[in-house]
C-alpha cells in the first residue's frame, strides 16, 4: 500500500526594469553672441523615482500520513496459522518559495554633456548651462512566516499467529518513509546603474572683452536602497517505521518472525534572507573645463561638478528552528513457548537526516557580507531488534 503527497506553495514575485532618460546627450552654448548682449543657454533634466517593493508571505502546512499493512492475526487455529503482509511506505515533498524582488535602474547615463561659450561679442553677458538631477529611492522589503509540520506514520508490524495446533508464522513487508522540506524565502536583487558612458565638459573660447562667460555642467545623483528581510521558519517532521512488534507463540508446531526492513529518509533544506545590490557608475568620468583665448578685461568660468550620494542599507533577520522525531523499528518480536522450534529474523532499521539551512547573506558587487548562525535540533530514536 502505497500513500503519497506532494505539497507546494508560492507567492509571486515582483520584477522591475527601469531606464531613466537613457543615451542622453545634452548641449548648451552661446555662440557669436553680439556687443552688449544677454545670452542664456540652459539644459535641465530633474528626474525623481521612488520604487517600493513589499512582500509578505504566511505560509502553514500540516500534513499527517498513515500507511499500514500490519496489525494481523492467524492465531487459535487446528492447524498452521500465517501471517505476510505487503509493504508499507508514504512519501511527503513540501516546497515552500516566496518573497522575490528584483530591480534594475539606469539613471542619467549613456551621452555627452557640454556646456560652452565661443566668440562672445564685446561686453556681452553669456551663460551656458547644463543641470542633471536624479533622485532615486529604493525600497525592498520581505516578510515570511513558514510552519511546516509533517507527520508520517508506516507500519507492517504488529502481527500475532499464536496459539496454533500447527506452525504459526509471521512474515511483514518493508515500511519505507521519505519525508522532503524545501524553503526558499525571502530574496532582494538591484542594480543601479548612474552617470554611465558621458564624458562632461564645460569651455569658453575666444571671449570678448570686458564679457563675462559662465559654462557650467552639474550632475547631482542622490540615491537611496534599503534591503531588508525578516524570515521565520519552523519545520517539525515526526516519522514512526515500524516493521516489529510481532508474536509467533505457544504453537504446538514451530514459532517464526522474519519482519522486512524499516527505513526513514529525511531531508531539510532552508535558504533565507538575501540582500544582492550591484552599483556601478560611481568612479568619476573623463570631465574638462577650459578657458581659451579669452578677451581683455573679461570674466569667464568654466565649472563642471559631479555629486554622488549613495545610501545603501541591507539588513536581515532569521528565526529558524528544525526539529525532529524519527523512530525505525523492526524490534520488539516474540517466538517463545512453542512446542517445536523458534526463530526470529529481523529486517534492518535504517534512518538517514539531513538538514541544511543558509540564511542571512548581504553581498554588494560580488563581495559578500555576514550571515547570522541558525539553531538545528533533531531528535533521532532508532530501535532496531536483535
Amino acid at each position: 500500500m502505497i500513500k503519497r503527497l506532494i505539497y507546494g506553495a508560492a507567492s509571486a514575485s515582483l520584477a522591475l526594469s527601469l531606464s531613466m532618460a537613457p543615451s542622453l546627450a545634452a548641449d548648451a552654448s552661446n555662440d557669436t553672441t553680439g556687443a552688449e548682449s544677454n545670452n542664456e543657454a540652459e539644459v535641465e533634466v530633474e528626474n525623481d523615482v521612488t520604487v517600493s517593493q513589499y512582500n509578505d508571505a504566511e505560509i502553514h502546512n500540516n500534513i499527517s500520513i498513515w500507511s499500514n499493512t500490519g496489525g494481523n492475526s492467524a492465531s487459535k487455529n487446528t492447524g498452521d496459522g500465517s501471517v505476510k503482509t505487503g509493504d508499507a511506505s508514504a512519501g511527503v515533498a513540501v516546497s515552500n518559495t516566496a518573497n522575490s524582488n528584483s530591480a534594475s535602474l539606469s539613471v542619467s547615463g549613456g551621452g555627452d554633456l557640454s556646456a560652452s561659450n565661443e566668440t562672445t561679442g564685446y561686453d556681452s553677458d553669456n551663460e551656458a548651462e547644463v543641470e542633471i538631477d536624479n533622485d532615486v529611492d529604493l525600497t525592498q522589503r520581505n516578510r515570511a512566516n513558514v510552519c511546516n509540520c509533517v507527520q508520517v506514520g508506516v507500519n507492517t508490524g504488529d502481527n500475532d499467529s499464536d496459539k496454533n495446533t500447527g506452525d504459526g508464522s509471521v512474515d511483514t513487508g518493508d515500511a519505507d518513509a521519505e519525508v522532503s522540506i524545501a524553503t526558499m524565502v525571502n530574496r532582494n536583487w538591484a542594480e543601479v546603474s548612474l552617470n554611465g558612458g558621458g564624458d562632461p565638459s564645460a569651455s569658453n573660447s575666444e571671449t570678448g572683452a570686458e564679457s563675462e562667460n559662465e559654462a557650467e555642467v552639474e550632475i547631482e545623483t542622490d540615491v537611496d536602497v534599503l534591503q531588508e528581510n525578516d524570515a521565520n521558519i519552523h519545520n517539525f517532521v515526526g516519522v514512526d517505521a515500524n516493521t516489529g512488534g510481532n508474536s509467533a507463540d505457544k504453537n504446538t508446531g514451530d514459532g517464526s518472525v522474519e519482519t522486512g526492513d524499516a527505513e526513514v529518509d529525511v531531508e531539510i533544506e532552508n535558504a533565507a534572507n538575501s540582500n544582492s545590490a550591484s552599483i556601478e557608475g560611481m568612479d568619476d568620468p573623463d570631465v574638462s573645463a577650459s578657458n581659451e583665448t579669452t578677451g581683455y578685461d573679461s570674466e569667464n568660468e568654466a565649472e563642471v561638478e559631479i555629486e554622488n550620494d549613495l545610501d545603501l542599507t541591507q539588513g536581515n533577520r532569521a528565526d529558524v528552528s528544525n526539529s525532529g522525531e524519527i523512530g525505525a523499528n523492526t524490534g520488539d518480536n516474540d517466538s517463545d513457548k512453542n512446542t517445536g522450534d523458534g526463530s526470529v529474523d529481523t529486517g534492518d532499521a535504517d534512518v538517514e537526516i539531513s538538514v541544511s539551512t543558509e540564511a542571512n547573506e548581504n553581498t554588494l558587487n560580488g563581495e559578500d557580507g555576514d550571515g547570522d548562525s541558525v539553531n538545528v535540533d533533531v531528535d533521532v530514536n532508532v530501535e532496531v531488534g536483535d
